[in-house]
């Protein structure tokens, strides 16, 4: 301890040096979108890099559970393909309209490398990146629902801000009402959230479905997001406080898709001519 103490005196200068020099390049990447975009992408392969590993090793032990899983599923799917091709019959024709809707949207698979979900401000890595056309502001989603959308990219790995994060506003609809409303997480549990602007005149019950609108052209229409688990309302207030269980179990996160909208640049052009 003595030794360490005669070395900070010692060196005193040059370790002030350091300090400052750290404290002004936090500073610059801070407040410079162009130096904190190259540090988020170089910050993204490094760490990208450890957590593969780290994620290597784990996967691997998990792999009977997800196995057991993707059986599961698999067999859930056959069974409600035969089920709708027996409805279906000879109204099979109709099916080209919701393929050329389907077709809309591109679907890259990809795996969860890093994942928080205590923190204040979630986010999630994931081993594609611009290598694998995966761009800012995709959508993310699983086979429960929805996860977050895409924050940054470099060659081979991606950021994700999750939906665990309170600057994170989702356009949602109350499914038994087509009552459009927000979904917003309130830095709680990672397993619900609140449910914004739905007017007291709405019938709403617990057990309600909450699925994407569709409007923000980021999700899909009708991926789910939860249920409602909580409706209370105060005497002189306009909207009900909801609470909503989010259907996508986030601390068991290890495989997603990223989304992404064909026709979303079309639909952006069109409405900012219209602004």
């Amino acid at each position: 301890m003595l030794r360490l103490f005669q070395f900070i005196v010692r060196y005193q200068a040059f370790l002030f040096f350091i300090l400052l020099e750290a404290l002004c390049g936090w500073l610059v990447i801070r407040n410079n979108h162009y130096q904190n975009a190259a540090f988020l992408n170089s910050s993204n392969k490094v760490a990208g890099a450890i957590h593969n590993f780290n994620n290597n090793i784990t996967s691997y032990l998990g792999l009977r559970q997800v196995n057991n899983q993707l059986v599961l599923e698999n067999t859930h799917l056959q069974i409600e393909l035969s089920r709708l091709r027996n409805q279906l019959g000879q109204a099979n024709q109709n099916l080209a309209t919701d393929e050329v809707r389907i077709n809309n949207y591109h679907f890259v698979p990809a795996g969860v490398i890093n994942n928080t979900t205590r923190r204040l401000n979630n986010y999630i890595t994931i081993d594609k990146g611009r290598l694998d056309n995966i761009k800012p502001n995709m959508a993310v989603i699983n086979n429960q629902g929805v996860v977050g959308k895409v924050k940054s990219a470099s060659a081979n790995f991606a950021t994700i801000t999750s939906i665990l994060h309170p600057d994170v506003l989702t356009s949602a609809l109350i499914k038994a009402t087509n009552t459009l409303c927000t979904v917003k997480w309130d830095g709680l549990s990672p397993e619900k959230a609140e449910i914004l602007y739905v007017p007291r005149h709405v019938a709403v019950k617990v057990g309600d479905s909450v699925v994407c609108s569709g409007y923000n052209a980021i999700y899909p229409a009708g991926v789910p997001i939860g249920v409602v688990s909580k409706v209370d309302i105060k005497k002189e207030s306009t909207f009900y406080d909801l609470e909503i269980l989010f259907a996508t179990k986030f601390d068991q996160l290890s495989f997603v898709f990223v989304v992404s909208n064909i026709l979303k640049s079309e639909k952006d052009s069109l409405e900012y001519v219209v602004r």
